[in-house]
């Protein structure tokens, strides 16, 4: 088998984030009620917007593809989360808002959703959160440099 120890943590650290991301997903879903992690997550990045986000600028946000936001988006539609509207400017441009429903459930879910967040950093340190929030910066800007850019 692998020796853990002398193996390039770098490989370790490379597996483990498709492991974790899994796991997440996994528990997430599991867990949260009427929607999925990928759901819950779009919903967390469109509350990072001012104004209504086009659906073009919150799969950019996402980091995600224009398809698979629109999948999640006309998911989250149909069970009420969001409202989908031209943009008046440019009616071929969709513009994403979350409904009152969507709103509710923030709510409803708040102490759930930090539970979550508090049992999954359980017995890390702030500064070891700090470190690893960095580390995984890095991690992504430099994806964005392989092969030119996203």
């Amino acid at each position: 088998m692998y020796d853990f120890d002398t193996m390039d943590k770098r490989l370790l650290v490379f597996g483990f984030l498709f492991r974790v991301a899994n796991r997440l997903q996994s528990k997430m879903d599991s867990q949260m009620k009427d929607l999925t992690a990928k759901q819950w997550f779009v919903i967390l990045v469109l509350g990072l917007f001012e104004q209504p986000p086009t659906l073009k600028q919150l799969a950019a946000a996402c980091d995600t593809s224009h398809q698979n936001t629109k999948q999640l988006v006309m998911k989250l539609s149909e069970k009420g989360f969001v409202t989908i509207h031209n943009d008046e400017k440019d009616g071929r441009a969709m513009r994403i808002t979350a409904s009152d429903k969507c709103v509710q459930w923030d709510k409803d879910n708040e102490q759930i959703a930090m539970q979550f967040i508090d049992d999954m950093y359980s017995g890390i340190s702030m500064d070891e959160i700090a470190d690893l929030s960095r580390s995984l910066m890095k991690i992504f800007e430099n994806l964005d440099k392989i092969n030119g850019g996203s």
